[in-house]
């Protein structure tokens, strides 16, 4: 991207390393193309070298310099619209034109730079690793630039290759570490197998060593995604094609969404299940993503998303024929009495309790079948408007009884669209749970044993040769649809967003609101069945970025966030159709998409429902204000007693709340006043933020909107991480890893009673005479000082052992916890050595099953790097 200064109207210029300068914008001069090359280097492409300055003064004059990622001067980031270095008062200024630029202070500094063309700030193209395929390096990202053969390289290349294929390097320099892979590429079908029986192409990445996400990453940027697996021909064919002595792989199942059960990331459906030992895994916190294990014939496990592993990347040939769903402007259909049409067909629900069986047998008396679901957009329907209560459990057309673990439509129609229940489908090998109920306020899906007595939801066809007529309500206007209190108009025209706003207030109306998951629901089923990609609702955080605000005034209720959003930029709200039906994007304001109008239903009065502050004390150690019914505290505990972002969130469930979210300002003061009293050196609390699910955007855990943020906080959503808030330097809001350990801050309702705190799990260990310590069938030594790898080996070999081998994640964990209570040493050598071909292998001689890399390991960043160590710091 081009750096355009919006004071001068220039953009900078490399015109060597010595002149940096500003000058007339030209869109195509590479002496003008800037990049990302880590979270803080900006370098030139032209000279693949890097800003910087010689010294932290005011006046320093910047030029540019050989990229070096621990240099102080050469790290920038993004303040309030212009360019800091990191830490400093120090700002990046234009001067005049033909001079150098140079830094400023900031009181001088008041130069904003933006991308070029856009009116995004510089860290809106933020760094993105590249990650790579092949090669010598386990497929960890290019490192830009890359010295080959004395030059620096500033992309990938196809230098000395015949076959044309492109790489780059994973450290600075070619030259000396020779450590290289292959460049993603989304055309190259070189790296993947093909199923000839389907066409479909598979990549099986063995070499890599990539967390959950990461890996996800790798495979987007081929234009595919990781491993789903939604037939049982695929999974014979995977099996057969992997090598079965292999350590396990990455595939897309994961349970990161916390609101609902396991799911295929790509909005794939999760209809087969092949858990090893044959049933789904306990939900365990640690535990979110999934792995195929081709020791266990291929079969899937539950392990942490962080672990560092090889994955599956898959790519469907685009030629495959997606279920045709009706498009809107379907004609209106004749139902029977008391069944309601949508998309074509019609509906009904039975509270008469009937055996799974039974049921279906009733809905194919009346020429229909138990329902099947095939979109977010039907989903919506059937939960706002066949009168469903959030108390139901009622039985619905998916099942696998014909083939174990292979779930079908009764009706036969293909399965395109699954949403279970946390925790779910947990198919009960005893209870033989081979039969679908829908329950819960969100009308999510568990299976269940088909013997249970349940109501249930029929599906049939329209009545044929009558045409129905559009149904309309007498306390609404022509073209206006009922639903509840309100009217709703889909507005049919493309318009901007302040342009959909008159067009709703002409009809005495105003652009939706959206109070609730049902109101929701129905918006989904209102708009789902229409081509078009967007539909504005009446939400913006123009007033000021990050405070969300319906134009009605009223206080935000519920949202429901896309994939990464809200984002950074300000903006307007439009609801998604497709895939992603319902979710929520922020859209620049000026784009033109259809609407969503609202007003109150003719004759009616709404039940006032204001929230009223509870006279309710909070309990003692709480903190509150006036104005929220919220009572918080925050938890500070020693090293080893800190938590998880995920055990944090359980001790807040277990005392009777849950982990704080921050809804407006005078909560977010009520928190930064007791941290200021409470925090010790600037250590962070975990809060309830959390963006962990690859199909959705931020939430907080206890459902709260994420409406509000904090000034001067982000709401960085490219984040796969957990959210925290820091003292320092003024109290904002951090992502952090989720497994770091941290003291954390709880909230209750007000005049909820509060519940005992849960004991920690016990650290039962015995010491040995000798200063061993015996845990479970191990014993283990924690050297006092640092010594070689040759002494404590000898050492260990003196008192009939070796050097620790970690085989899976609770061990691990208890080694960390140990050395963070008792260890004196930042780090402690483990029996992981590499052999001379890059590979790692246990002193003991076990296989290498498990592995916890820290951030950017292992990076090979010398030749002589070949012991490993565990960190005090993060384990």
């Amino acid at each position: 991207f081009l750096i355009f200064n919006e004071n001068t109207k220039f953009c900078l210029i490399a015109q060597s390393s010595e002149a940096v300068t500003t000058t007339a914008c030209k869109k195509n001069s590479d002496l003008q193309k800037f990049r990302w090359v880590s979270d803080y280097q900006l370098m030139s492409v032209a000279f693949a070298q890097c800003l910087g300055v010689p010294n932290k003064r005011n006046q320093a004059k910047i030029s540019l310099y050989p990229c070096n990622k621990k240099s102080e001067f050469q790290k920038w980031e993004c303040r309030n619209e212009s360019l800091a270095i990191q830490g400093e008062d120090l700002f990046l200024s234009a001067g005049k034109k033909k001079e150098n630029v140079a830094l400023k202070t900031g009181s001088e500094a008041m130069d904003k730079w933006k991308i070029y063309g856009t009116t995004d700030d510089l860290c809106f193209q933020s760094h993105e690793d590249l990650f790579t395929l092949l090669g010598n390096s386990n497929g960890a990202p290019c490192a830009f630039p890359f010295l080959l053969s004395g030059r620096w390289q500033a992309e990938c290349t196809a230098a000395g290759r015949a076959d044309g294929l492109f790489w780059c390097a994973t450290t600075p320099s070619f030259d000396e570490d020779h450590l290289y892979g292959f460049c993603p590429a989304a055309n190259i079908d070189r790296f993947w197998s093909t199923d000839p029986l389907t066409g479909t192409y598979y990549q099986i990445n063995h070499q890599s060593a990539l967390t959950w996400h990461q890996a996800r990453k790798s495979c987007q940027q081929q234009n595919a995604e990781l491993l789903s697996v939604t037939e049982i021909h695929e999974q014979i064919y995977l099996r057969d094609l992997i090598d079965s002595k292999r350590s396990s792989l990455w595939i897309g199942l994961n349970s990161l969404n916390l609101n609902s059960g396991w799911q295929w990331s790509g909005g794939f459906p999760f209809r087969y299940f092949n858990w090893a030992p044959g049933r789904s895994p306990e939900p365990e916190s640690e535990k979110l993503c999934a792995v195929l294990n081709p020791r266990r014939d291929a079969k899937w496990e539950n392990q942490p998303c962080e672990l560092k592993l090889g994955y599956i990347c898959k790519k469907e040939k685009s030629t495959k024929d997606p279920l045709i769903l009706p498009s809107g402007d379907v004609k209106p259909v004749k139902c029977p009495e008391e069944w309601l049409p949508y998309g074509g067909h019609c509906f009904m629900v039975h509270r008469d309790p009937k055996e799974w069986r039974e049921a279906q047998i009733s809905c194919n008396e009346s020429n229909g079948d138990l329902v099947s679901i095939h979109s977010p957009e039907e989903h919506g329907f059937i939960l706002s408007q066949l009168g469903y209560r959030a108390v139901d459990e009622l039985w619905i057309g998916l099942n696998d009884l014909k083939i174990q673990m292979y779930f079908e439509w009764s009706d036969g129609t293909p399965v395109t669209y699954t949403k279970w229940l946390p925790g779910e489908p947990t198919h009960e090998a005893t209870g033989q749970e081979d039969c679908v109920i829908m329950a819960g306020k969100d009308g999510y899906w568990a299976d269940s044993g088909c013997d249970r007595k349940l109501g249930y939801i029929c599906r049939r066809d329209p009545l044929q040769g009558v045409s129905g007529i559009p149904k309309t309500d007498p306390a609404c206007l022509k073209g206006w649809e009922r639903y509840g209190f309100y009217c709703y108009l889909v507005g049919h025209t493309s318009v901007t967003f302040s342009e959909a706003k008159k067009t709703c207030e002409r009809s005495s109306g105003y652009l939706t609101s959206i109070g609730d998951r049902y109101e929701q629901a129905y918006l989904t089923s209102l708009i789902g069945l229409s081509s078009e990609k967007y539909f504005w609702i009446g939400l913006s955080d123009m007033e000021e970025q990050g405070i969300f605000k319906w134009v009605t005034g009223e206080g935000v209720l519920y949202t429901n966030w896309n994939a990464a959003m809200p984002g950074k930029k300000a903006g307007c709200v439009a609801l998604r159709t497709g895939n992603a039906a319902g979710l929520w994007d922020v859209q620049d304001c000026e784009v033109k998409a259809k609407f969503l109008c609202k007003k109150l239903a003719e004759k009616v009065t709404v039940p006032v429902a204001s929230e009223t502050i509870s006279d309710s004390k909070c309990p003692l150690g709480w903190d509150t204000s006036n104005s929220t019914n919220s009572c918080f505290r925050g938890f500070v505990r020693e090293k080893d007693q800190k938590k998880t972002w995920f055990e944090a969130r359980d001790f807040c469930r277990e005392i009777g709340g849950d982990l704080a979210a921050i809804r407006n300002e005078e909560e977010q003061t009520v928190i930064k006043n007791f941290i200021k009293k409470k925090s010790p050196s600037f250590q962070p609390f975990w809060i309830g933020l959390q963006c962990l699910d690859p199909n959705g955007g931020l939430s907080w855990s206890d459902g709260s909107p994420v409406s509000y943020k904090a000034r001067n906080n982000f709401y960085d959503t490219t984040f796969q991480d957990c959210g925290a808030i820091n003292e320092d330097p003024d109290t904002s809001w951090i992502k952090e890893h989720c497994e770091y350990s941290h003291n954390w801050i709880c909230e209750i309702k007000k005049g909820t009673p509060l519940k005992p705190e849960p004991l920690g799990p016990s650290t039962t260990y015995e010491v040995t005479e000798d200063g061993w310590i015996v845990k479970g069938d191990k014993q283990y030594f924690f050297s006092p000082e640092k010594t070689s790898m040759k002494k404590a080996r000898t050492f260990c070999k003196n008192n009939h052992g070796n050097l620790v081998t970690i085989g899976n994640n609770s061990e691990r964990k208890f080694l960390w916890k140990y050395i963070l209570k008792n260890g004196k040493l930042n780090s402690y050598l483990i029996g992981l050595i590499q052999n001379a071909d890059q590979q790692f292998s246990w002193m003991s001689g076990s296989p290498v099953h498990y592995a916890a890399w820290a951030q950017g390991e292992p990076n090979f960043a010398a030749a002589q790097e070949n012991c490993v160590v565990l960190n005090k710091k993060d384990g």
